[in-house]
């Protein structure tokens, strides 16, 4: 998602506070501090600082852990304790849900928040740049560079909870995750609760070896050949839930239109394949 101002963001702004990108771990309260670290005491926790407002702090944190990386936010109300507000690969946009809301200039800040801290790491010489966009994970991104010029279907979006549903209410079959073929898009969403834990999700595409190639954190957000079908779901089935999808075939007439019969796209991410459409 590209950085950019919004109208409601520029008519509640006064009324919210937003800390410093260089703010420290040290400085978030400790009910916090051991929240973020109990949620998932396996992966790396960076703060990224502050979002305040009459009646709430919002403590925005990066989590990494191996491939995975994501954000989490911190709801907390002076003199109760905190809760995780949301958390996923991608924050933007927020979930529809009432008790997943977040003011929209609340969502403006934490878009601040973000910006600057890339800004900050890309600026130092000491530092390589940094592999996280604003919105955190590449995930969809990775896929939809594989996908668009096939099929016209594009995700637009990082959040491993959004591509579920685009996949789901979009033009595509329903496999099952544990035999999907070659070509098929796999997601497990993040999972978590109020008070943790947090379960990272994925998405990713099923390439003709059986293997999935999907974004890496640990390679700039690469699309990568970085689990078999069989450690996706070991890894990922049992906390997230897996879920697989073909694409419908395109039709010949327009791209951006998709048949209802049953031809698919036989996609694999691998440069050395040629694409093409084959038969159910």
């Amino acid at each position: 998602m590209k950085f950019a101002w919004s109208i409601p963001c520029l008519l509640f702004w006064p009324f919210v506070a937003c800390s410093s990108v260089s703010a420290q771990f040290a400085e978030v309260p400790l009910a916090v501090q051991t929240l973020i670290q109990q949620a998932d005491p396996r992966a790396s926790a960076e703060y990224c600082g502050v979002v305040s407002t009459s009646k709430f702090d919002y403590y925005l944190f990066l989590l990494q852990r191996k491939e995975l990386a994501g954000i989490v936010l911190v709801r907390q109300q002076p003199g109760t304790a905190p809760v995780i507000a949301d958390a996923d690969t991608s924050l933007f946009p927020f979930r529809n849900d009432s008790e997943g809301s977040v003011e929209p200039a609340v969502q403006c800040a934490l878009q601040v928040l973000l910006r600057k801290r890339n800004l900050a790491r890309t600026s130092r010489p000491s530092q390589p740049a940094s592999s996280l966009e604003p919105d955190t994970s590449a995930v969809g991104r990775e896929i939809d560079r594989v996908i668009y010029p096939i099929s016209g279907f594009r995700l637009r979006s990082n959040s491993t909870r959004e591509i579920l549903r685009l996949l789901r209410t979009g033009p595509t079959v329903a496999v099952n995750p544990g035999t999907a073929p070659p070509g098929s898009i796999i997601v497990s969403p993040t999972q978590f609760s109020p008070y943790g834990p947090i379960y990272l999700g994925h998405a990713g595409i099923v390439g003709s070896d059986g293997s999935i190639y999907s974004a890496d954190a640990r390679y700039g957000g690469a699309r990568t050949r970085n689990f078999s079908l069989t450690g996706w779901r070991r890894q990922f089935s049992g906390a997230n839930g897996s879920y697989a999808f073909v694409l419908h075939a395109p039709s010949a007439r327009n791209a951006q239109r998709f048949q209802p019969a049953n031809t698919w796209l036989n996609i694999d991410p691998s440069p050395s394949v040629c694409y093409g459409i084959s038969g159910s």
